[in-house]
């Protein structure tokens, strides 16, 4: 699929056994023997998850300042084992957490679904509706929605005739996510058969190939200002992107059909009169991001960019714009470029320079960071 480009891993199981000695009993007779495991993910990352977005991305951002652009590989992981019993149901569920290169850790021999992903964000929670479910990942909630915000055309929806229709984003608004990855492995065969394994020194090596995939995705939004003229000189607000999957199942990869809006910071590059935003999300609504007949098949949802915009005055206004066909077109990130003429939305003449901000904030249950433009 175009835009698809995951990032690869070899996660790597050495079992320690004595010299000479074997893993008693058979697999299958489901004793209570156990083996020790140590993980080494080795984790290549690849930031090129949309073809040519370095050619595609234009706007100076100041990586020193506001981070790399695309991806980091995760600091720690979390590796579920959830163990088969003789109908092949789970069993069995243990959690080992482990940081850097490797971790030791017991597991039976016998059949086992792997679930590997990273542990090192705060924003991130997980659940499970019982011991045994799949692990679903998502943010807590912020707020119950966005303000009103004067619907805006981008220059190509002018040219091709498009008429204004604004909708109600009736949704709430939802800590943003960061980066997240993860591998499901399952029916992976832990053996006493030393055959099975690779001799690297004294230990045995069950090498596990797969894709430690990711699992939230980052759209890059350059918004070229036409007609600006030094009229608007930033952001006080941020932006929020509208109708993304409130999280995600693990096991499957399918996002959540329930909506949420998710936030992030505006930045200008003044020399090329462009908006430049890095937001990450869970995605498309009720698909799996990596199927393109899935995604054709997601729920029709309608997706908006809100901005909020600062003038030289030192006025502002939100506006709204409708970015629906660019998401689906980029269903796992990327980059999104826009472009508005500043003539459509011209600052308030009459308003004085100066003041507070809260032009689309409501009621906070808590409020953290200074991304204003929630109800």
């Amino acid at each position: 699929m175009t835009g698809k480009r995951l990032i690869r891993t070899m996660l790597v199981a050495a079992t320690i056994a004595v010299a000479g000695c074997t893993i008693q009993p058979i697999l299958y007779l489901r004793k209570a023997v156990r083996t020790e495991v140590a993980i080494s993910p080795k984790i290549n990352v690849d930031v090129m998850w949309q073809l040519n977005w370095t050619a595609n991305w234009k706007f100076n951002w100041n990586v020193t300042a506001l981070g790399p652009v695309g991806y980091t590989a995760p600091a720690s992981l979390r590796m579920h084992i959830f163990t088969h019993g003789a109908e092949g149901d789970h069993i069995a569920h243990v959690v080992h957490n482990f940081v850097g290169d490797e971790a030791q850790m017991e597991i039976f021999v016998g059949t086992h679904d792997l679930l590997f992903h990273n542990n090192d964000s705060e924003a991130l929670l997980f659940q499970q509706a019982s011991e045994y479910d799949d692990v679903h990942c998502y943010t807590r909630k912020l707020a119950n929605g966005l303000k009103p915000s004067t619907e805006v055309l981008t220059v190509a929806q002018k040219i091709a005739g498009k008429t204004k229709a604004p909708e109600a984003v009736d949704e709430p608004v939802n800590l943003t996510p960061d980066g997240l990855f993860s591998l499901y492995d399952p029916n992976q065969v832990i053996t006493d058969n030393l055959d099975d394994y690779e001799l690297v020194g004294d230990k045995y090596i069950l090498r596990i190939e797969g894709e430690l995939s990711p699992r939230t995705f980052i759209y890059l939004f350059q918004v070229k200002l036409a007609n600006n003229e030094g009229r608007v000189v930033g952001s006080n607000g941020g932006a929020a992107l509208t109708g993304m999957s409130q999280g995600v199942d693990l096991m499957t990869g399918q996002t959540w059909e329930q909506t949420a809006s998710f936030l992030t910071d505006v930045y200008i590059d003044k020399a090329q009169d462009l908006l430049g935003a890095k937001i990450y999300t869970f995605g498309v609504p009720g698909c799996d991001p990596y199927d393109e007949q899935s995604v054709a098949d997601a729920p029709e949802v309608k997706h908006y960019l809100v901005i909020n915009i600062t003038y030289v005055n030192g006025s502002n206004r939100n506006i709204s714009l409708d970015v629906t066909d660019k998401i689906r077109e980029l269903p796992t990130g990327g980059v999104v470029d826009l472009e508005i003429d500043v003539n459509d939305f011209p600052p308030d003449e009459s308003a004085g320079g100066g003041g507070g901000f809260d032009a689309l904030i409501g009621g906070w249950g808590e409020q953290t960071g200074s991304t204003t433009i929630i109800n």
